[in-house]
């Protein structure tokens, strides 16, 4: 009997933004296969969906706060599948990851400071710390033949020059890292020595394939006091539309400074059906998780062996984490905007490498999250789009 990640669900029809809107990012076309955007087209686990649909069949929808049903799931899954433990005051609910980490950069840091991201990465990075008036500044990843790794010199460099704060992506996306316990160690050297304030993304926490080790930046008691910790379980169990995450925050004069700033816009409202999910995720969805990993990794095992079949010219970077592949397709001598063009008309919708830097014109960012028949029939797309374009 197939699980249901090989089942898949039909996602048409329900105002879903890469089945339903594809006309907007590829020039009117419609019908594609997505594999763009980070949402999975498998179902999530049924303990979330039934706590969902008794939630609903209380009748109301109204308000709702924090208790302790809430705190203790969330405490016990970042001790049991995080190694941290943490305090429940650490803990600040918030809606999506990418509002929170811009409230937090207006918050903690001031007009005109200068605000660290390490491209490759993901593009709202840039956009939230324009939209807060900051002065971004890049500590590009260095790109070699054993992969991708941080650029620690250009990274001290930058902080005596006296920025203030880092948008950290840990598991790194587009580019499939999971830092080492060693190399997240260095950056913390680093931080603590300059007194930069990490924001450390790790929404992509739980999603390690081949058996690779998560390091969350809470670890590192030398940073504890400029430290944001952002979490969710909107990656890990498909539920990114209920807007519901969790910030991590340990110093109590950096928590309670963005607290104020959030319940003075009202920002602290919880999304009630979002609290129903999370504890049952939590207390419920871990054997789900672990299978879910499985299914992962294979869909990563199916593309690598593909490529090295089929097309042996695109390049894949080692998928450590995430269900976000990147293709450096540069050895066909195309733009990223034409690599997707191409794909697109051959039926499969992918992403742009240039979204996520300048530097990374001719290379693509791949969704796995999808039924194996699926993934087949979009791999065979790019083969027939780079033959054509070969």
């Amino acid at each position: 009997m197939e699980s249901s990640f090989e089942n898949g669900v039909d996602r048409r029809g329900t105002a879903c933004i890469k089945w339903d809107f594809q006309q907007l990012d590829y020039e009117g076309k419609t019908g594609l296969l997505p594999f763009s955007i980070a949402d999975a087209d498998y179902p999530t686990c049924q303990p979330v969906l039934d706590a969902l649909k008794a939630r609903i069949d209380k009748g109301v929808i109204g308000y709702t706060d924090l208790n302790e049903e809430y705190y203790a799931p969330v405490k016990n899954w970042i001790r049991r599948r995080h190694d941290w433990e943490i305090q429940r005051s650490w803990i600040v609910p918030v809606g999506g990851i990418v509002p929170a980490m811009c409230n937090a950069i207006e918050t903690l840091t001031a007009p005109g400071d200068a605000v660290i991201v390490q491209p490759p990465v993901y593009d709202p990075f840039y956009s939230i710390v324009r939209a807060s008036g900051r002065k971004m500044v890049c500590n590009d990843l260095i790109h070699d033949e054993s992969g991708y790794h941080m650029d620690y010199p250009g990274l001290e460099k930058i902080c005596r020059e006296g920025a203030k704060a880092l948008l950290l992506c840990s598991p790194h996306n587009p580019v499939c890292r999971v830092w080492t316990r060693e190399e997240l160690q260095k950056l913390a050297d680093i931080a603590a020595e300059y007194h930069l304030l990490v924001i450390s993304d790790e929404i992509h926490w739980d999603l390690m394939l081949y058996g690779n080790r998560h390091v969350t930046m809470g670890l590192f008691p030398e940073i504890a006091d400029h430290l944001i910790v952002c979490t969710s379980c909107s990656k890990t169990f498909n539920i990114a539309g209920l807007e519901t995450s969790n910030l991590i925050i340990p110093n109590d004069e950096l928590r309670k400074k963005l607290q104020n700033y959030l319940f003075a816009r009202y920002e602290f409202v919880p999304n009630t059906l979002g609290l129903e999910a999370v504890k049952s995720a939590y207390t419920h969805g871990e054997a789900w998780v672990d299978e879910e990993l499985r299914f992962l990794t294979e869909n990563a095992d199916l593309v690598r062996s593909y490529l090295a079949e089929h097309l042996p010219q695109v390049k894949l970077a080692d998928p450590q984490g995430t269900y976000l592949l990147w293709m450096d397709m540069t050895a066909y001598g195309k733009t990223s905007r034409e690599l997707i063009r191409a794909i697109a008309e051959e039926g499969a919708g992918l992403n742009s490498g240039k979204e996520y830097g300048d530097h990374y014109d001719g290379f693509v960012r791949m969704n796995i999250a999808c039924p194996k028949k699926q993934l087949r029939a979009g791999l065979e797309c790019i083969r027939r789009a780079l033959d054509r374009l070969s």
